[in-house]
């Protein structure tokens, strides 16, 4: 199980991304679900105007707008301060401690991948934003 499987935590996220002025706005317009996927662990996030309104620990059987998937190491990155959201999640290779003869530049990869309505994903930009950064606050 990662951390995101700990039922506490995603209390704590869904009470600060309501708490969170920046995410409300950004997320005014949306009424869908977001799915976060850590290995096989799983956080459904219902969002309507601006405000999680419901969340459960599996997929919901209303499916979700777009989802946020990776490894719990790319999360832990993130929620360690080691790497930024845009740095995981926008294609493109930014951190070559792995590679120091930079044979992998241009590579198209990204750590965090979105996958679904990728539309409202992109309109919902910097809401995701807001939610990486809330969940890095609560979960360190």
């Amino acid at each position: 199980m990662t951390f995101l499987a700990n039922p506490a935590l995603q209390r704590k996220l869904v009470d600060a991304l309501n708490a969170n002025a920046a995410f409300a706005t950004q997320a005014q317009a949306f009424d869908g679900a977001v799915q976060l996927e850590v290995d096989n662990d799983c956080l459904w996030l219902k969002i309507y105007k601006g405000r999680v309104i419901d969340h459960q620990a599996q997929p919901s059987v209303f499916g979700y707008t777009f989802k946020l998937r990776g490894t719990e190491r790319a999360w832990q990155m993130l929620l360690s301060g080691e790497r930024l959201w845009a740095d995981l999640t926008f294609p493109g290779k930014r951190d070559f401690a792995d590679d120091p003869r930079l044979s992998r530049v241009g590579e198209m990869s990204v750590e965090i991948a979105t996958e679904g309505n990728l539309i409202e994903a992109g309109r919902l930009t910097e809401a995701m934003f807001e939610l990486a950064y809330t969940l890095r606050a609560v979960a360190g």
